[in-house]
Parts: C-alpha cells; structure tokens; sequence
C-alpha cells in the first residue's frame, strides 16, 4: 500500500507538471556519470522564475541537500558517492544558481518565500515522505529556519558551516566578533549588475571560494572549471548577492522581529552541525548558541578545514554525516 501511495503522489506531480525528467545537459551532471560509482540523473520542478533544477543518484531514504553562496549542486557531490548507495540522495541548484530560476526581485530571495518554495521541492521530490535536510551556508541557514517552521516534514536535518536564519541575526546584533566576521556584507550588498560585471567579481569570488581548493588537489582542475563556469554569469552572482540585499537588515537596525520564523517547532529534532576549525564566517559562540535552538544538537569539529565543510575533508564529514545517518560505521552496508 505504501508503493501505491508513493506512485500516486510522483503521478499527480508529473502530471501537475511540477516534475520533470531531463536528459543530461548539465556539464557537471555529465563529468558526474563519467567519474561516478552510479547513474546521476537530472531534471526540474516548477518553470521559469520559480524553477529549481535537481541532480539525484541512489536509491533508498531520500536526502535532500542545499548548498550556499558562490556555489551549485556539485559541491554535495562526495556526498552523493559517499551516501548513494544506501540513500536516494538529491542536491538542488539554489533559487538564482545553476540551472534554476533566477528572479530579479530582492524581494523573491526572503528566507520565508524560500523556505515555501523548498517545502513545493521536497514535495516533489519525495511525495508522502519526510526527508534528510542538509544545508550549507546559505543553503544551510534555509534548512534550519525550514525545519523550524516545518519540522513535520523532516526526519532529521544536518547542517554544515551554517546558524538558523534567525540566530545569524541575533549574532549580527549583539555580537561585535560575528559583525567583524561578517563586515563583508554590506560591501556585497552594495553590488549591483554594473559593478559586479565592471569589477570582475565572478572571477574574484571564484578565486576566493575555490582557488586554494583547488591548487592544492581538494578538486580537481576539472571540478574546478565545473565552478568556475557556474560561477562565471554575473547575473547568478547578482541573484546570490540578493539572499543577503533581502535578508540581512542594517546590523544596527536589526531587531527581535527580523528574524523568520517568529514561532519554531524544531527543537526536539536531532540536528547535526559540522564546522570547520579555521572557518572564519561565524563567531566561536555559533555552536552554543545554537543549543537555544536545537535542543537535540550534535556539534563536531573538523581539524584543519575552513568553510568549505563538505569537501575539504570529505573523509571526515561523510563519516559524521554517516553516523549522523544511523549507518553501521558511518557508511552504507557494503561500501
């Protein structure tokens, strides 16, 4: 009975046209088929400006995993070998990057409006079904501030390198150490398409998010030309600049209500938060913090890595995503 119910649901979403399969086109679902331990496949949910583009291998418990800024689904993908055999794993391309919609409003990126349209994909991709979380960044403090508001929806939510929504904003208050960390912002939001294209800042935030990556073996040249290509459109650059143009308020003009949602039900949810010892982007205080949040929270600590959590030691967070996992030795029976 259950199968049924499932099909049911995967019938109406295609026939909706919610759902739909594509033949690969996508460079890096193409370099993932050729490199790859199994088939990757590739489709969309949703048209033109609320589009959302996926990439899925395995086959088993659906996770679905959402990645930051600069970025598209291929960082989730020593995930995706590591997990596919045992987990139907799903990385998406983040509203405005990828292959994805890009709407031009600041006002389409609020974390609120996101957080309905992830709760749209997850429908989609697993009807009937609760799902694995996991965010990154960006992607990471969406999944929390969904799980907050969905929590119904979840099993259990993993987050790399990422506070809820509403805890940055808290930091962003009231605390000097995490407004140092984050001084970048207001000269992000400042950008525009003019000078994003002028001051060459897709080339800039490549160099910066990938470029030791990748001349220290982390990726591969290859790998690295795959995010050099998805980073390269200013107007993707432009779309992930608006996440924080419609989200972050003035540090100073931050208050109790800017935060979303203003009510959460996710604190009994076991919660996963991997950092990285030499990342920057949050103040010390993060995992702490996040205790007020998450009640039923494991933290873990990764020696030597920086914000890029998924793949500077993939050795290290697949095993604490494994266990996380509830799989014998972190890993899939067999692998």
């Amino acid at each position: 009975m259950r199968i049924i119910e499932l099909a049911r649901h995967l019938i109406a979403a295609l026939v909706a046209g919610l759902l739909t399969v594509a033949a690969a086109t996508d460079p890096a679902v193409i370099h993932a088929n050729r490199v790859g331990s199994r088939p990757y496949t590739e489709g969309f949910i949703g048209k033109g400006d609320d589009r959302i583009h996926y990439v899925s291998t395995g086959e088993g418990p659906p996770v679905i995993l959402v990645h930051g800024f600069p970025s598209f689904w291929y960082v989730w993908f020593d995930q995706m070998e590591a997990f596919g055999e045992c987990r139907k794993m799903i990385a998406i391309d983040a509203p405005g990057a990828g292959l994805s919609g890009r709407p031009a409003r600041d006002a389409d990126y609020r974390v609120a409006r996101l957080a309905r349209q992830l709760d749209r994909t997850i429908a989609a991709l697993a009807p009937g079904q609760k799902v694995t979380l996991v965010g990154h960044d960006w992607g990471g403090a969406l999944a929390w501030s969904y799980a907050q508001w969905k929590p119904q929806r979840l099993d259990r939510l993993a987050i790399f390198s990422a506070p809820p929504y509403d805890l940055f904003l808290d930091m962003l208050a009231d605390d000097p150490a995490q407004r140092a960390a984050s001084a970048y912002v207001p000269r992000l939001q400042a950008l525009n398409r003019e000078s994003i294209e002028r001051l060459n800042v897709p080339s800039t935030l490549f160099e910066t998010a990938y470029g030791r990556a990748i001349s220290e073996g982390v990726l591969t040249a290859e790998e690295g030309e795959l995010f050099r290509s998805a980073l390269s459109d200013p107007a993707a650059i432009d779309a992930g600049i608006a996440w924080y143009r419609a989200n972050i308020p003035p540090f100073d003009a931050i208050s109790p209500r800017s935060g979303w949602p203003r009510r959460t039900g996710s604190k009994t949810m076991p919660v996963l938060l991997i950092e990285g010892s030499e990342d920057k982007t949050f103040a010390p205080t993060l995992a702490k913090r996040a205790r007020a949040k998450s009640e039923n929270l494991t933290t873990a600590m990764l020696a030597g890595v920086g914000h890029w959590t998924p793949f500077e030691d993939p050795q290290a967070a697949n095993a604490l995503l494994g266990a996380f996992l509830g799989l014998p030795d972190g890993r899939c029976p067999g692998a």
